[in-house]
């Protein structure tokens, strides 16, 4: 009886240890106006639509955003060209996020801000990144690579129609 139940909370603890996600973009969202909680710019909303061309072939199954308008609308498009339910997290409580994007399975899109994306980067991974207040381009992919996320770093791009 007591082996038949160390068995299977093993198997339970070690299923748990499996299910990080196989890949994890983090990225700061697109150019915003100016004002407290500000929409997108033009060239931001540009920026948006091109995010979601460059990561629907990465086939996502999660994404993620804080509620702030400019978060919302950098994730928009590609939560309609995939039909995914955008979900809502704090950027006040990264490392309970962290957590639980650790549990996920599948390919998981993060939009942040110039702040909170670095920090994100570093609780996944223990890669140190930066983005500056004015730079809009960063994407970072976090490949799962036996038990440690592996970065890799690419560029959003913007392309006017």
């Amino acid at each position: 009886m007591k082996f038949s139940l160390l068995a299977v909370i093993a198997l339970l603890f070690s299923s748990q240890l499996l299910a990080q996600p196989e890949q994890i973009f983090l990225l700061r969202h697109s150019e915003k106006a100016s004002g407290s909680d500000p929409s997108l710019t033009d060239k931001g909303k540009l920026r948006a639509n091109n995010i979601a061309k460059q990561l629907l072939s990465a086939k996502p199954t999660q994404l993620f955003s804080t509620e702030y308008n400019r978060t919302q609308q950098t994730i928009a498009p590609l939560a309609r060209a995939t039909s995914l339910k955008v979900q809502s997290y704090n950027p006040r409580e990264l490392v309970q996020f962290a957590g639980e994007l650790k549990l996920l399975n599948g390919v998981a899109v993060v939009v942040g801000h110039s702040n909170t994306t670095p920090q994100l980067v570093k609780l996944l991974s223990g890669h140190r990144v930066n983005i500056e207040e004015d730079e809009y381009d960063k994407l970072y992919e976090l490949r799962l690579h036996g038990d440690e996320y592996q970065l890799i770093r690419h560029k959003t791009s913007f392309k006017a129609k």
